[in-house]
This record gives C-alpha cells, structure tokens and sequence, in this order.
C-alpha cells in the first residue's frame, strides 16, 4: 500500500472526526441525513448518526482498499503502487469526509443549500475518478468489470480509455451544472456515462472476436 495516499485519506478521515468531536454538543438532536433532488431534507436522524457513521464506513472503507492486493487473485491483482489507485484512494475518502462535513453544515444551519453542493461534489469525484482509468490495470474491484472486459485484456484497455474520456467530461461538466443549480441535468449525465462504456466492451468484444483477434 502505497504510504503518502494512505496518510493523506487517514489525516482526512481524522479532520473529518476532529469536526464531529467540536460540533457534537451543539449539534440538534435530530438532524437531517437525507436530501431529495431539489434539495429539501426529506430523512431525518440522531446526531449520533451524523456526527459518527459515515467517517466509520470512510474508516472501513480504507480497510478493504488495503486489503485488495491480499484479495485479488492471480493475474487479476490491483496495482496498488500505481497513480491510479493513489488518486482513486485519495479521490474516494475526500468525497466521503466531503458529504460528510456538508451534513454537519446542515445540522447546524438549515436551509443550506446542501444537494446542490453534495451534486456537484459527487459529480466532481467521477469526473477525478475518470483521471484514473486509464491507468487502472484488469481486476474484479476497481473499474468497468463486466464479462468482455474481463475475458479480454485488450477490450479491458480500450474500453477503459473510453471510459476515462466520457467520465472526465460528463463528471467536471456535471459539477460545474449542479453548482449553478442545474442538479437534474447534471445527474441525468450519470447514465450515459455508465452505460457508453458496458455496451462498447461488448461491441469491441464481438468485433475482436469476429476478426478471430481475442
């Protein structure tokens, strides 16, 4: 596991924590935990939730991210000293200490406009996660894993190049619709995006497999 990624997502996770330990006694009681799309609160919870759960699952989450090299199996393993997995480490634990702070902010001042925020942030983390396709290596955790990427190293390489493209356009430009309020339209981007890449892996599939190329 790759040292400087690893501490940077541990000092987020525990900057994440420091603000829930000051904000928790003037934290309501019961404080939102949910937004629908126009950003109204529509779900509500104990403080105890808010202020703990999601850091813990971001904690957990590191957990099995280090654990991937041990879990891969042979020929399948996630280059875990790699720019990619660096980013997407780093990428993910930000996002989450990011939703996270973003409930804070809620619980202490209703009316903020948090799903516009928490859109765009999401739609940000794609786009950063697209960065890393490319460089994302064949394996059953991280990436477009559906069968013909992972029958074929070679649908696996072109699909993901394909996929880092759409997902760095869809997700910045996402980001940049939901900031100026435009949150549907931004999270209506997330369909293409997931569904470009799976039906190219089995068009380029069928296509290598005519030529007799796989």
């Amino acid at each position: 596991m790759p040292r400087v990624p690893l501490l940077v997502s541990l000092a987020l996770l525990g900057m994440a924590l420091a603000v829930s330990a000051w904000l928790y006694p003037a934290l309501p009681d019961v404080v939102p935990t949910h937004w629908n799309i126009k950003g109204e609160a529509d779900g509500f919870g104990p403080k105890g939730v808010a202020a703990w759960l999601l850091p813990m699952v971001a904690l957990g989450l590191l957990g099995f991210m280090c654990l991937i090299p041990w879990l891969s199996p042979q020929g399948f393993q996630v280059d875990v000293h790699s720019r990619a997995f660096s980013v997407l480490l780093v990428a993910l634990t930000a996002l989450m200490v990011f939703i996270h702070l973003l409930s804070l902010a809620a619980a202490m001042r209703p009316g903020l406009p948090v799903g516009r925020a928490m859109v765009a942030g999401v739609m940000f983390f794609l786009g950063a996660l697209g960065t890393t396709f490319s460089g994302i290596k064949r394996n059953f955790f991280i990436g477009v894993r559906v069968p013909w990427t992972i029958a074929s190293e070679r649908v696996w390489d072109d699909t993901h190049r394909l996929a880092a493209r759409i997902w760095v356009v869809g997700g910045f430009l996402g980001a940049v619709l939901a900031a100026a309020g435009l949150t549907l339209p931004a999270l209506l981007l997330v369909a293409p995006m997931a569904l470009v890449p799976i039906v190219y892996s089995f068009l380029r599939y069928k296509q290598l497999e005519r030529l007799g190329q796989l």
